[in-house]
């Protein structure tokens, strides 16, 4: 008699022990699920802090014909397809863009006014850190001063493909890209050819 009620004991204390692993799995489980829920919630409320500072520029733009009018004379290059844009929602930015070519060479100058937009210039912003640096067997990415200002010079040999990249006060971004070009440098001259200064004290 004593086995069987010892038995009937420990079966009791198991089916307990069971099913206190069960509910402490399923609180567990909700647990999981109300922080996920929160996760999700936190998230809409980050993207929608973002849109808000899409539509919300700090700044009023430059008029894109402006810009249009910074885009240079290159000596040795011939310039073409100049044209320019304005755009006020959901993000506020104008630019102007001209294609340069030299026999097969050809560099696509763009000259942008982000109006301050921090979600413009924050894709960059690591490449511009002082020192930053990569190398590949295909050519590499650096941190670079142009001009003064803060830039990225990026270099891919296989493809024959370089890009410059300036920005200008926190708030122009100046991007060249060169396509069959033999270096950097034929990327660089069209660059120089800007007058950064003159661009530096547009409002």
């Amino acid at each position: 008699m004593l086995n069987r009620t010892m038995i009937a004991g420990f079966a009791l204390m198991a089916t307990a022990g069971c099913g206190r692993a069960e509910n402490q799995q399923a609180e567990q489980a909700a647990q999981q699920i109300q922080r996920g829920a929160e996760q999700v919630q936190r998230s809409a409320e980050q993207m929608a802090q973002g849109m808000q500072q899409m539509a919300q520029s700090q700044a009023e733009v430059v008029d894109f014909e402006v810009l249009k009018g910074l885009l240079p004379s290159v000596n040795g290059w011939t310039q073409s397809d100049a044209r320019g844009e304005q755009v006020s929602m959901p993000m506020k930015f104008s630019h102007a863009v001209a294609r340069y070519s030299r026999g097969e060479s050809s560099v696509e100058l763009e000259i942008t006014d982000s109006a301050l937009n921090q979600l413009l210039l924050a894709p960059m912003s690591m490449f511009l850190t002082s020192g930053y640096s990569e190398r590949s067997d295909d050519g590499f990415k650096r941190a670079t001063k142009i001009g003064g200002h803060p830039g990225i010079e990026d270099w891919n040999s296989g493809a024959r493909r370089g890009e410059i990249t300036a920005v200008v006060n926190n708030r122009f971004i100046v991007q060249a890209t060169g396509h069959d070009v033999d270096d950097l440098a034929a990327v660089r001259q069209v660059v120089d050819a800007i007058d950064l200064a003159k661009l530096s004290g547009v409002k």
